[in-house]
């Protein structure tokens, strides 16, 4: 009697955490610009099953169901049109019953055509707070998250985000229970895109302020459709991760990039998403993804050491 209840115990231990590991993974992800391809898009550039990739690489997560995932901006081909909305809707839907909390940004897409009925159409599907700066705090890690679509913001409104942007990486910096600091923009600071390049406004506006906080070691952005790692000054890293499923960028020729990609351009998934796990003192960061062939594999991206970096 007693061995049969003991043996119950440690299959119901296992099994049971398990389940705890599965649902509360420290791992967190990071998606961006999965938007259906535009019919203008296709004039210029060539597409390769988008939205098959889309949604290849969502099944993947909601299998994997990690803690956190992050929507880095152009969840929609265009926020105005209420019918885009409708394959993300489906993917919230599957996410919600995986136990995912999902975190946003605006892209450039969710305001595109009219911005007012785009923005409308966010509001119905997140809070509010999730269209200007806010804070997600997990495992030590602070996840800051910007909306960078300043053409399409008053005054007011940039100018109260990038003050609230200031004193969160201050406070940030000071909070013992914050060992590292991920700020995340849709548009990227440095890019190779030969379509959209990098922006100026991210890199005058939001970039002091992460180059001087302690704390901070990673910038996500997207915008450019393509993987892209470039490494700053002061220990900060640069992680440009566009792959979502949106169709796919051109790069600038080697001759006329002047921005150095650390990653090897053979190496890369075409279509992918991004995974941070803290391993001690490492942070971990890995591409998961595939080719043309659509057969998923692990690029493992940079182990950051936070004690170098900081």
């Amino acid at each position: 009697m007693f061995f049969r209840a003991f043996l119950f115990f440690l299959l119901f231990g296992f099994y049971s955490g398990f389940a705890q590991d599965l649902v509360n993974s420290q791992k967190i992800c990071f998606i961006s610009d999965f938007q259906a391809t535009m019919a203008v898009e296709k004039i210029f550039l060539k597409g390769y099953r988008n939205t098959d990739a889309r949604d290849s690489l969502f099944s993947d997560i909601i299998r994997s169901r990690p803690k956190n995932l992050f929507l880095t901006g152009d969840m929609v081909y265009a926020g105005s049109r209420q019918k885009a909305w409708l394959p993300l809707d489906h993917l919230l839907g599957s996410l919600t019953k995986s136990d995912t909390k999902v975190y946003v940004l605006p892209g450039n897409h969710e305001y595109m055509f009219n911005p007012s009925t785009g923005i409308r159409n966010f509001k119905q599907r997140f809070p509010s707070e999730m269209l200007m700066g806010y804070v997600v705090s997990t495992d030590s890690i602070s996840v800051v998250m910007l909306n960078s679509n300043f053409g399409n913001l008053s005054e007011i409104e940039s100018s109260g985000q990038l003050k609230w942007y200031s004193a969160a990486m201050d406070s940030l910096d000071k909070d013992r229970a914050t060992r590292t600091i991920i700020v995340c923009t849709h548009h990227a600071p440095y890019s190779n895109s030969a379509i959209v390049g990098s922006s100026e406004s991210v890199k005058n506006l939001i970039i002091p302020a992460f180059e001087n906080s302690k704390k901070s070691v990673l910038f996500i952005s997207g915008h450019s459709h393509n993987l892209e790692y470039f490494a700053g000054t002061k220990g900060k890293h640069y992680l440009v991760i566009g792959g979502g499923g949106g169709i796919a960028q051109p790069l600038l020729p080697m001759d006329k990039r002047s921005n150095e990609d650390l990653l090897q351009q053979e190496s890369k998934p075409i279509y992918f998403y991004l995974i941070i796990e803290k391993k001690g003192n490492n942070l971990k960061l890995t591409a998961r993804g595939f080719k043309r062939d659509f057969k998923f594999f692990d690029l493992n991206v940079d182990e950051i050491n936070l004690l170098k970096s900081q």
